[in-house]
């Protein structure tokens, strides 16, 4: 006798519904499909019973007779007819199986009438079992009634989720579906409290009527739906919502590439608001990969996630300035920082504060930039237009051979020449040797003249002041912008040596003598393992001895520290994914100037006038650069207005 043999119609119904039907969130989203594909304007859902009893009543443009008899068998459905339409889908659903499933599990009753009938009709299901027909007079469109689910199913039911989790699954359901269908109303009643209303008017009502006036004022719309600002940041994925060809599902790709455009604006632990709707033709995406068709996968996954990556990139990055946090006053002193968008500034003095003084700090004389040596000649220029016709007449019109005299600087080099580590190069006692100075820097100088020249800003703005050698205060024509000059300091630095990475444009300069460095087996491992990526960013490392390790070449970088301790930090930070961003931001966070440095007022100009040129406001870490308070805010609170 065989011992295989095929199962009973109502067993198989039943191991199709535990696909299909995982929870009451899964069977509602399945029944909202099917009336999004009937054409729906309107789409009401009463749940009661912890999800096992509902009823959906849509104004699709509903069934016959025939059809509605139709709808309940397996594999029957309207929106496919043969395999090649599998590759070509338009539709929410395509297997012909919901209806079927949901039957088998539950007590259902449908009725429908399609809208040039002069009848309705109604079956009632007991376990997939049609066991009555009748008449009725209803208006055009569909309702569904589900009662007892997994009535028949005592495992499945078993696991249902408390009340409060499933009610919350259903509700993420309906909002999902709400929000891409924006020109159709949904209503969701929970034990008959409503929990969802759209009115199906439009995108950006919808955004209003599912998340509130705070999460639509913060959020603005780009090319392929909407992202919020950091005012807006969550503590977990969810309110990523993707879309792609309508239907809502999960992305790796696009999950990605939304984190990596928001990459140096996250702080760790926290996620963005963010709605792509994403389109691509039907033959390629495949949504044929799981039951629930929530996953998807494309044809040229690189390129999905390039478009994504690039448009929502330029997007956030467009009027970046605009988007830092507002500082405000509050009244209530209750309310917490969380709640106000408000940053602690105990934890900004962690944040340490750079200086824009050009001078590199490494094992070898100190060094001044090109671009810094001709903003200060500028300026001694104009002071000895103010002070004597002797003095002017000593400038040569020739830069290059220029003699900065120390008397004149009215102390801004005190600070350098107090530095223990540090040397001035000079000729006799009067000058820097510049010509020495432009060829060190001649790399870094012609890699900074191409982002000048890229990146034009209408100087908008005037400088102030130093407060408490850590911020800068900025005047604009409405607000008062407060910079953390060491997160400043740390963005340029970023942005400089990201793109001499990805450029290829980072050179080495070979040491005299290499550096040797004793590692515990720990780093000794780590360092063997990215000796190719070490190289990419010009540290030429070999091996010399158990647990020690020669560097024989170093990248024309800014080092404020000295190379061993950037390599060290490197190689505390080195773990985990994404290693190039993370070499790019250690080397860049470790070499940014430290908090307590004073600043001459060009120095903090320079930074300023660099930072608009790269034209990115937060920290490669995620956190801000700005905090801006309104001349308007401050007006207010002196009783102006």
């Amino acid at each position: 006798m065989s011992r295989i043999r095929i199962l009973d119609e109502s067993v198989s119904n039943i191991i199709a519904a535990g696909e299909v039907v995982e929870n009451p969130a899964s069977m509602i989203k399945e029944l909202i499909e099917n009336s999004l594909d009937a054409e729906a304007g309107s789409i009401r859902i009463e749940v009661k019973n912890n999800g096992r009893d509902v009823r959906l009543v849509d104004t699709g443009m509903g069934m016959g007779k025939e059809d509605l008899f139709l709808c309940v068998e397996r594999h029957a459905t309207s929106k496919i007819k043969d395999k090649r339409d599998i590759f070509n889908l338009t539709s929410y659903g395509f297997r012909g199986e919901a209806l079927a499933s949901i039957g088998s599990i539950s007590k259902m009753i449908i009725s429908s009438k399609t809208n040039d009938s002069k009848v309705g009709h109604k079956i009632n299901l007991n376990a997939g079992k049609i066991t009555k027909y009748e008449e009725i007079s209803r208006a055009g469109g569909t309702e569904i009634v589900i009662k007892d689910l997994f009535f028949n199913t005592p495992a499945r039911l078993k696991f249902l989720r408390k009340k409060s989790t499933e009610y919350a699954r259903i509700r993420e359901i309906v909002l999902k579906e709400a929000l891409y269908n924006t020109e159709v109303s949904f209503s969701l009643l929970l034990d008959g409290r409503e929990v969802v209303k759209t009115s199906g008017r439009g995108i950006e009502n919808t955004i209003l009527e599912l998340f509130g006036r705070n999460t639509l004022k913060n959020s603005t719309k780009f090319s392929l739906g909407y992202w919020g600002n950091m005012n807006l940041l969550k503590s977990n994925k969810d309110s990523i919502y993707t879309y792609v060809n309508g239907r809502y599902v999960k992305s790796k790709t696009i999950e990605k590439a939304v984190l990596d455009a928001y990459y140096t604006k996250l702080v760790k632990g926290r996620y963005p608001f963010t709605i792509i709707f994403f389109n691509v033709s039907p033959d390629l995406v495949d949504v044929n990969v799981h039951p629930s068709k929530k996953i998807v996968k494309f044809v040229d996954e690189d390129g999905v996630y390039k478009e994504i990556l690039d448009q929502l990139t330029d997007a956030i990055y467009r009027d970046d300035r605009k988007n830092s946090i507002s500082l405000k006053i509050e009244e209530e002193e209750d309310k917490s920082l969380e709640e106000n968008n408000l940053l602690d500034f105990e934890e900004l003095e962690n944040l340490i504060t750079p200086t824009v003084n050009e001078v590199i700090k490494t094992e070898q004389p100190v060094l001044i930039k090109e671009e810094k040596l001709e903003n200060k000649v500028t300026e001694r220029i104009a002071k000895a237009n103010r002070y004597s016709q002797e003095y002017e007449a000593t400038l040569p019109s020739d830069i290059s051979s220029l003699e900065i005299k120390e008397d004149k600087i009215e102390g801004e080099d005190k600070k350098i020449e107090s530095r223990e580590d540090e040397v001035i190069p000079q000729r006799g006692n009067k000058s820097v040797e510049i010509e020495k100075i432009l060829a060190a820097e001649t790399q870094d100088s012609e890699d900074h003249k191409d982002l000048e020249i890229e990146k034009k800003i209408k100087t908008d703005y005037r400088v102030l002041a130093q407060l408490h050698n850590m911020y800068i205060l900025v005047e604009t024509e409405e607000e008062l912008e407060i910079y953390d000059q060491h997160i400043v300091h740390e963005r340029i630095l970023y942005e400089r040596l990201k793109e001499k990475h990805y450029n290829k444009k980072i050179s080495i300069q070979n040491l005299l003598v290499p550096i040797k460095l004793e590692l515990n087996g720990y780093e000794t491992e780590i360092v063997k393992g990215n000796l190719e990526l070490f190289s990419e960013f010009g540290f030429e490392v070999e091996e010399f001895c158990d647990n020690e390790i020669l560097i024989r070449g170093v990248p024309i970088f800014n080092f404020r520290v000295s190379v061993e301790d950037t390599f060290r930090h490197l190689l505390e930070n080195l773990g985990g994914s994404d290693p190039r961003e993370k070499v790019i931001i250690s080397m860049s966070c470790r070499n940014a100037i430290k908090a307590g440095e004073k600043l001459t007022l060009e120095e903090m100009e320079t930074l300023i006038s660099d930072l608009h040129k790269v034209g990115k406001y937060t920290c490669p870490h995620g956190r801000p650069i700005i905090l801006k308070m309104t001349f308007d805010e401050m007006n207010k609170k002196f009783n102006r207005k």
